[in-house]
């Protein structure tokens, strides 16, 4: 099997409240075989769960992103619960956030601590979120030792953290921004990438394509910048579709027996 899959979307969003039937009925009739929705709170955990309950095609992610921790800290028992639930493939979206917020850093460090070491804890993926704060992500998943596969979401890096990441083992996933006219930077270090480490996202509702720029995103966007990433490869979109594919299949290994029920 070879599908499309939007290795990260956030389907629990309010924009998504009225129509999100229609959405993935949308996804489907343009190939994508599967989306991951990623929470972002604990209230977005079980929102998720139940999205992926009523929806055959959604797989969750759980997890609290650095900019819902502020002065007190989540329950991250509560998380560590709920993680067994079933459809459930990775901890995220988790990481730290320093563009938005210099006011909360110690707390962020110290939640992302605690998901790294409970998605060890689980032997689950980790889905990890990192804008100006390359170094401390890197010294948090360093000296925890972690052994499970990490996906690097959204990545606009430069050529020094592309390279730490791919020495680590570590996947990365790229949207929309790919297509943006001023991403030509992120157009060339994407030739650089291993196929086999690379993985699709539209980061919905967020970052639509350029043809859509100024819209609501949502998954069956993700052929834009497929379309964008067989031209920067050289390859064909079959063969886009399954190096993709391959590489979602290692970054969420526990993801083959929803695949095996379809």
């Amino acid at each position: 099997m070879n599908v499309w899959v939007d290795a990260h979307a956030h389907l629990d969003d309010r924009r998504f409240a009225h129509d999100i039937g229609e959405v993935l009925e949308r996804a489907s009739s343009a190939g994508i075989g599967a989306v991951v929705s990623a929470a972002v709170s604990l209230a977005s955990c079980q929102h998720t769960l139940k999205l992926a309950g009523l929806f055959p095609q959604v797989l969750a992610a759980l997890g609290i992103h650095p900019q819902e921790i502020q002065g007190s800290l989540p329950e991250i028992d509560i998380l560590e619960d709920i993680l067994d639930a079933d459809k459930v493939i990775a901890v995220g979206e988790v990481g730290l956030d320093y563009y938005w917020d210099t006011t909360f850093r110690d707390n962020q460090r110290e939640v992302f601590r605690s998901q790294v070491r409970l998605a060890v804890k689980k032997n689950l993926p980790l889905i990890v979120h990192s804008r100006s704060a390359h170094a401390d992500v890197m010294e948090i998943l360093g000296s925890e030792k972690v052994d499970i596969p990490v996906l690097w979401h959204c990545f606009t890096g430069g050529v020094t953290e592309l390279k730490e990441i791919l020495v680590r083992g570590y996947f990365l996933s790229i949207g929309g921004i790919l297509t943006f006219p001023k991403a030509s930077h992120l157009r060339d270090l994407v030739r650089s990438i291993p196929p086999k480490r690379l993985l699709l996202e539209t980061d919905s509702p967020y970052l639509s394509p350029q043809p859509r720029r100024g819209k609501r995103n949502e998954p069956a966007n993700l052929l834009y910048t497929a379309n964008y990433l067989a031209e920067e490869w050289g390859m064909s979109l079959e063969e886009v579709r399954e190096h993709s594919f391959k590489a979602f299949m290692e970054a969420f290994p526990a993801s083959q027996r929803f695949f095996n029920r379809w």
